[in-house]
């Protein structure tokens, strides 16, 4: 481990305090390591990240979704440590963050290449394409009425619906907003898409899985001008319809650090539960809970 990237969401640590300990704590391991620090992803891109050996996010899951959008052709694994809300793809929480750190210095993790998923569709006058970790997402607008979708799976048609909007999420992004929106939970080593409705007047528009090998296409019939679509919920990208959207497999992977010690299920268990009690008010803080005041 000779170089290190440490990218930090600053409206989580505005006085660096994690940041200013986590530094202290790798070089108290290796003080020959060189740490390169990029704030909200400044700087960081993909050229940039190939010349480290891992990138330490600092942040929630939005900070790591929008980490990996920077650096969509990257093989550099990302380290996730949870300062943000749930954390789905965090791998460390706040109160273990010095023990996560020797195990990588001791090589003592595995790396997990994740799915990611590509759209592309033609605006008018170029194809336009995105590559993301968990979703890409159609949504009608503010402004417009419900909007009408006709969906094809590997060319062949599938269903219509009318409705606000259509998530399409890989299996690492079926914990995001394809969970808020009622879609299923789907194992984080299955590779598969997860096609669920958004608010439709259809009772026949259900989810429906399929493996990631399908290519999908969704035509949006009107002409909306205030239409939008968003991948991994980091870019907001202006459509104008009638249009169709193009979504398959995508060609780059991402890696993420992965200790022995944690499981799928297990961070499902643990973020799902600590999820309800705060909503039912009372607040996790690492192994401590107190009700909320």
């Amino acid at each position: 481990m000779k170089s290190i990237g440490i990218n930090i969401n600053t409206t989580k640590d505005p006085k660096n305090k994690m940041l200013d300990f986590i530094i202290k704590t790798i070089y108290d391991i290796d003080k020959d390591v060189n740490i390169k620090v990029y704030r909200d992803c400044i700087g960081l891109d993909t050229k940039e990240s190939d010349k480290l050996d891992v990138i330490i996010v600092l942040g929630g899951d939005g900070t790591i979704l929008n980490t990996s959008g920077n650096i969509v052709q990257s093989k550099t694994p990302i380290l996730g440590v949870n300062i943000g809300h749930l954390g789905f793809l965090a791998q460390v929480e706040i109160n273990s963050i010095e023990t996560a750190l020797r195990k990588l210095f001791k090589g003592d993790y595995t790396i997990e290449d994740r799915t990611m998923i590509h759209c592309s569709f033609h605006d008018g006058n170029a194809v336009r394409s995105y590559d993301g970790l968990n979703d890409v997402i159609l949504y009608k607008g503010i402004r417009n009425r419900i909007e009408r979708y006709d969906i094809f799976i590997d060319n062949e048609f599938y269903n219509t619906f009318s409705g606000d909007g259509i998530i399409i999420s890989t299996s690492t992004g079926s914990t995001a907003y394809n969970l808020s929106a009622g879609g299923p939970i789907i194992h984080s080593n299955l590779d598969a898409f997860c096609i669920t409705p958004m608010y439709s007047q259809f009772l026949t528009a259900r989810t429906i899985v399929l493996n990631n090998s399908s290519h999908i296409t969704i035509n949006m019939r009107k002409n909306n001008e205030n239409a939008f679509l968003s991948v991994d919920g980091q870019k907001w990208i202006k459509i104008n319809g009638p249009i169709s959207i193009n979504i398959d497999k995508s060609m780059y992977k991402r890696k993420l650090i992965k200790f022995d010690n944690s499981s799928f299920l297990k961070t499902l268990r643990d973020k799902i539960t600590s999820g309800m009690k705060e909503c039912e008010g009372e607040i996790y803080e690492g192994d401590k809970t107190h009700q909320n005041t």
